[in-house]
């Protein structure tokens, strides 16, 4: 790749119904095949094994949607931006659907080391009169957090991680919750993780399996104020 001009696009997509069940690697492969169906000229990496230079941001765990997570695609030659995601719109299937795309400088970082927090909207059913107030308050905020090495339960203060949490709705069914959290390289909060401990600390049943979580933006720092990605390149 020496003497060839790279090009880096960030792009915006959600992710809805039924493919909030894909896997990241599953996503990964399927963006893959949109690139290779649409002659995109995408950039490998160097060495014995070269693969695609694609990142998605801070990938969601499996079953959550999405309003806007990122892509990035580093590319051989320049595209004009909408034909980018117009391109590979064809060869998605229902339910996921690109629809924003930035060039923004090329750097040996992705845009993953730049962001702060996510935002996302949360229901879970049967859950009611949640504290709230109380559960931020407290000088320790606890989960259970599965360890990357040793694959166990263990203990995790995650209070410096919660920027804002808001009760949006309560019904019958249940209750709507709006969450910004922390969502760092090396520190990124599952809001079902929180949640669950919201409910035992309130009192109230807590759904694993009813549980819908939605993610609706990302954020990073750039010049003292939060900006959605979208915007940090600007």
């Amino acid at each position: 790749m020496q003497g060839t001009e790279m090009h880096r696009y960030l792009m915006s997509f959600y992710k809805k119904g039924n493919m909030r069940f894909i896997s990241h690697l599953d996503l990964q492969r399927l963006f893959k095949r949109c690139i290779k169906r649409a002659g995109i000229a995408v950039a490998y990496s160097n060495g014995f094994n070269p693969h695609e230079k694609i990142n998605i941001v801070h990938p969601l765990p499996l079953g959550f949607e999405t309003d806007c997570d990122y892509f990035e695609i580093d590319t051989e030659n320049a595209y004009p931006e909408q034909q980018l995601a117009d391109s590979m719109n064809l060869a998605l299937p229902e339910g996921i659907r690109f629809t924003f795309c930035r060039e923004i400088p090329y750097s040996s970082r992705n845009s993953s080391s730049v962001t702060e927090n996510s935002l996302y909207e949360a229901f879970l059913p049967s859950s009611q009169n949640l504290n709230i107030d109380g559960f931020i308050i407290q000088d320790r905020v606890v989960i259970l957090k599965k360890d990357k090495k040793t694959k166990q339960l263990v203990e995790k203060d995650v209070k410096d991680w919660i920027v804002s949490i808001f009760l949006l709705e309560e019904t019958e069914e249940g209750s709507r919750l709006s969450l910004l959290l922390r969502s760092a390289p090396n520190e990124t909060l599952n809001p079902v993780n929180l949640l669950e401990s919201l409910c035992a600390f309130s009192g109230s049943a807590f759904d694993r399996e009813g549980v819908r979580v939605t993610r609706k933006d990302i954020f990073a720092l750039k010049d003292g104020q939060s900006v959605p990605l979208s915007r940090y390149y600007e």
